[in-house]
């Protein structure tokens, strides 16, 4: 970004793929000079209800910042983990593995963006799915898909100003 910002170069559209996009040191390093950038991303914090919004109360309660989504997917995770083990009704791994088999959570079920959790034949959730967030000041917000959008994407990006 501060590359782009010495020569002056803009891209009409610009999209990470989460890497240092997602991070936060990335926004305070160089948020002033990604203004608009698009981010691939599973989770947003969301509109005020959704499960999101209020996982991310309670973790920002906490942690005293938000989740991002590198942490949420992980959180997520943890959680279909643990719907499996309570599923499973034991310890016995072999009885989790089933339990994860056979797991077929709905959408508000989760916390993340995904269309549900239900594992192939080869162990891929076949109903994960994706955001795009944009950066906006300080924070990323959900532009697609439009269900899950604050607003729609504003483009061209806008970088610097």
């Amino acid at each position: 970004m501060k590359t782009m910002h010495s020569l002056n170069w803009k891209p009409p559209i610009l999209i990470g793929d989460d890497s240092g996009f997602s991070d936060e040191a990335f926004i305070r390093s160089a948020g002033g000079l990604a203004q608009g950038v698009l981010n691939r991303s599973s989770y947003d914090v969301g509109k005020p209800g959704s499960n999101s919004y209020v996982v991310n109360q309670l973790y920002e309660k906490h942690a005293g910042h938000a989740l991002d989504d590198t942490s949420a997917r992980g959180m997520q995770g943890f959680l279909s983990l643990v719907d499996a083990i309570n599923q499973a009704g034991a310890t016995d791994p072999g009885k989790i593995r089933a339990a994860l088999k056979s797991q077929d959570l709905r959408p508000e079920q989760l916390m993340i963006g995904y269309n549900g959790i239900r594992y192939d034949a080869k162990g891929q959730n076949e109903l994960a799915s994706t955001l795009l967030v944009q950066l906006d000041g300080k924070k990323y917000v959900a532009v697609w898909p439009d269900k899950a959008a604050i607003h729609p994407p504003v483009l061209p990006f806008k970088g610097w100003t």
